[in-house]
């Protein structure tokens, strides 16, 4: 079969033949007669541009990586198959409708057309990697691990972590402090079982040494109401944030044409679905929700059997081989109970740590059916409830329709807990009251339609004041939210382009709320007034926002290290962690408190001058120094001379942990990785068209024109315009 290129290639789907042409930004553009041929042609178009991203990500869920890939992955597969993730998969395909199913097979079919084609990516020709066919439990195995990783499993190494401060001496009063929705009332006898407890990898390790740790994720999203925009209409916008230091890109961008119907945007490479886009009627956007769906119990062990009240049950053992590459396969034991499974294997009497996931199992089925229901969506109304249905993981759904309506609608499952218990202490397992009871209403999901302001905007922060129900006990800081709100609240005739403006914004709400208390307390010196006279935008050539950087850094270090953790631990959440870049919301609430527990009796302009002389101390280079980054090909990354361009940069990181374009650095394992902006979407309802950057491009092939073509716009914010088409004309 011919290459997609720019020229028109036909190939025939399951029922009629297909149209596939690449537009001029590189993008495939499908055109079918009937939405069996459009997955069919979504699933060969993943497979053309994307498999190695597909192929690594199904190995990864399988934990399948040592195997097929490296040895050096086994660590990451003793994970992944913790979770179990493609043995429930199976199961959720026999849940599928038939007229889901038969898109889903016809999504496979394509995927498989293009495999049995044999034009793979050369990276599995070089590692003698021959990929087995894509099945329907690989769409679902593909789905849950999109709702696992980052920030959903994060919620898991904070609940641990607090554990871990419980042990090290830090009171109940001070986490609640730290932890406002922590709101249990533990009795002495279960404080005593978490400081006994065992607790495996620890998140704040005795030998200050981690272990490699997944990608975070983060989001910005936002719907305004017609009657503030200029042309009448509501305007929709989002731009999820991944790790931008990886090539090839995350996202897949696709024009998608049946009959009257279109669909332009963002797709995952595996699934099929539609995660981000708008259609001919409807527009809609996800952030990362931050509901609760991970707890930890603690189970009593003696003799090989789980306490239950005053009696024993046997542990059921699931064993699992895991193969090696080069290497002797391994067989792994996982010890689970009602609750969950445990954390390590349980060799000897004692207290263990067995980790509860509301996704773990008989989820997916519902979710794709969910997904598959999009393209007949047309009205918020409509859509609101089927994304509240989308088990598979916590999101916040921005929406907008051509009605009028805008909207948000959170999904996820979010356990039944007793009542009074909060989800950050580790509950015991033994005692039956502690058991979740099942899974809350979706539909009760905070949520939020055609709101009096005109606008609706969640950025990771804490929704639970729109809902029924208040899932989030964790969540990141109010201040892009913030930022995004307080200048839709401005104006009355929003654009286009003032949203490119919203979405490249590098103000920064956390300096404006720490610089009237830094302020007066700064000395005259050069660098004092750099700061005094800051705007709190987080320019690449300023310095002052270097040097309100090094002041954070400084009350951090001194509140929570020095004053509580010890300074090698604190330094080591701040340059190698994921948790301080997530969480420090909680840790600002603090700093920003007159008094506090935490402070140990010092006050708090004492601190913040030992801060000050120790932040302005010195030299001080631009902001932008040191924060371009390289792109990495996700296999060969730094492997190759710079000259074969399989990596790309140095590319510059904007904004800081609170801007609107967000950017963060740290280390994940023992590389660089980043938090930022993968992908800008904006889409006016009043006209049938999107506009949108990449992080990268549309292939994944190196020596393909469209490798990272998207670029240049994502760096400058010339924005791309997705237009659709059909079988007869331009819409």
């Amino acid at each position: 079969m011919a290459e997609l290129g720019g020229s028109l290639l036909t190939m025939h789907g399951p029922e009629t033949s297909i149209s596939l042409v690449r537009n001029k930004h590189g993008i495939p553009q499908v055109t079918a007669d009937s939405f069996l041929d459009l997955y069919f042609a979504l699933g060969w178009v993943h497979a053309h541009d994307r498999f190695l991203n597909m192929e690594l990500s199904r190995l990864v869920a399988r934990g399948r990586g040592a195997e097929c890939l490296n040895p050096a992955l086994f660590a990451l597969d003793v994970n992944m198959r913790r979770y179990n993730l493609g043995s429930d998969a199976e199961k959720e395909v026999a849940r599928l409708s038939i007229d889901s199913l038969a898109l889903v097979d016809a999504y496979c079919s394509g995927v498989n057309r293009h495999i049995d084609e044999g034009r793979l990516p050369f990276e599995f020709k070089l590692i003698g990697h021959k990929p087995e066919p894509w099945v329907p439990a690989d769409v679902i195995t593909s789905l849950k691990l999109m709702g696992l990783i980052d920030l959903s499993e994060t919620q898991a190494w904070m609940e641990k972590c607090i554990i871990q401060m419980i042990r090290n001496g830090v009171g109940l009063d001070q986490l609640k402090e730290l932890f406002p929705y922590l709101s249990d009332n533990p009795s002495p006898d279960h404080m005593e079982a978490i400081r006994k407890v065992r607790l495996p990898e620890p998140i704040i390790p005795e030998t200050v040494k981690w272990k490699e740790l997944p990608r975070l994720q983060g989001s910005n999203n936002w719907a305004i109401a017609g009657y503030k925009t200029r042309s009448g209409m509501p305007i929709l916008c989002g731009d999820p944030h991944l790790d931008t230091s990886r090539l090839p890109a995350i996202w897949q961008e696709v024009i998608l044409s049946c009959g009257h119907f279109y669909f332009v945007g963002a797709t995952v490479p595996g699934i099929p679905g539609l995660p981000l886009g708008r259609t001919n009627h409807l527009a809609w956007s996800p952030t990362y929700g931050n509901m609760d769906s991970f707890d930890y119990f603690m189970e009593e062990i003696k003799g090989g059997q789980c306490r239950r009240g005053d009696s024993y049950s046997p542990l059921a053992v699931r064993e699992e081989i895991i193969k090696v590459r080069k290497g002797s396969p391994v067989k792994i034991d996982y010890y689970e109970t009602d609750r969950g499974v445990l954390e390590e294997t349980p060799d000897g009497d004692g207290c263990y740590l067995c980790l509860a996931w509301a996704q773990a199992k008989e989820c997916g089925a519902e979710s794709i059916e969910g997904m598959l229901r999009i393209p007949e969506l047309n009205t918020v109304e409509e859509a609101g409830p089927v994304f509240a249905e989308l088990d598979f993981g916590s999101f916040s759904w921005a929406m907008a329709d051509s009605e009028g309506s805008i909207g948000f609608q959170m999904s996820g499952r979010c356990p039944v807990r007793k009542e009074g218990v909060s989800g950050l202490l580790p509950m015991p397992g033994w005692d039956d009251s502690f058991a979740w009871r099942g899974f809350h209403d979706r539909r009760k999901n905070p949520s939020s339609y055609n709101p009096s302001e005109g606008f609706v905007v969640t950025a990771n922060n804490d929704l639970n004041s729109c809902g029924d129900l208040c899932p989030i006990n964790l969540s990141m800081a109010p201040y892009r939210a913030g930022r995004i709100a307080q200048l839709l609240g401005e104006r009355s005739d929003f654009d286009v382009p003032a949203m490119k403006k919203i979405q490249y914004d590098l103000y920064s709400a956390q300096a404006a709320e720490f610089l009237p208390i830094i302020r007066p307390l700064i000395p005259g010196d050069e660098n004092g007034i750099l700061l005094v006279e800051w705007d709190c935008h987080y320019r690449s050539t300023s310095k002052a926002p270097a040097l309100f950087e090094r002041i954070y850094e400084e009350l951090i270090r001194i509140v929570f290290g020095e004053l509580n953790f010890g300074r090698e631990v604190i330094d080591y959440l701040l340059e190698e962690s994921v948790l301080l870049h997530d969480y420090y919301w909680n840790f600002d609430r603090i700093l920003l408190s007159e008094n506090s527990g935490w402070f140990k009796g010092r006050s708090r302009s004492e601190i913040f001058r030992e801060a000050i002389a120790r932040g302005l101390s010195g030299e001080v280079e631009q902001y932008g120094s040191g924060r371009k980054i390289m792109m990495k090909h996700l296999m060969l990354g730094g492997r190759l001379p710079r000259f074969l361009k399989f990596d790309y940069g140095p590319v510059d990181i904007i904004g800081g942990r609170a801007t609107v374009s967000l950017g963060q650095i740290f280390k994940s394992g023992e590389r660089e990785a980043t938090f930022s902006p993968t992908y800008r979407f904006i889409t006016d309802l009043a006209e049938h068209k999107a506009y949108s950057v990449l992080a990268g491009g549309p292939s994944d092939r190196r020596f393909s024109p469209w490798y990272v073509s998207g670029m240049p716009g994502w760096i400058s914010g010339e924005y791309n315009e997705l237009v659709p088409v059909n079988s007869e004309q331009l819409i």
